[in-house]
């Protein structure tokens, strides 16, 4: 399981990485635009990001709305490069004394 763990970090890592590339890149181009999990959530499918956030609102918890839309607008390198850090730290393999 710690092998499997520590991959999906490295893949966290690798694709943040990327993610903070382009955004880089998209700076330099002169074009400040952020590429966070809410607008790539967007694009692919706008009418499930639309029905979660009536099913959040609407349902039992509709304070927990402005959080998930706090996480939602931040780049997306700022979720992926933590999360890959902390999967391959928790699942690297100990070393035997």
């Amino acid at each position: 399981m710690r092998t499997i763990g520590a991959w999906c970090g490295v893949i966290l890592l690798v694709v943040g990485a990327a993610a903070a590339l382009a955004e880089l890149l998209t700076l330099v181009q002169g074009a400040p635009a952020t590429l966070s999990p809410g607008a790539i959530w967007f694009r692919l499918h706008a009418n499930s990001l639309v029905g979660f956030q009536a099913l959040i609102e609407k349902g039992p918890l509709p304070w927990l709305w402005p959080p998930i839309q706090v996480v939602l607008t931040l780049s997306s390198w700022l979720l992926l490069l933590p999360a890959g850090l902390l999967l391959v730290f928790a699942c690297r393999a100990r070393l035997r004394a």
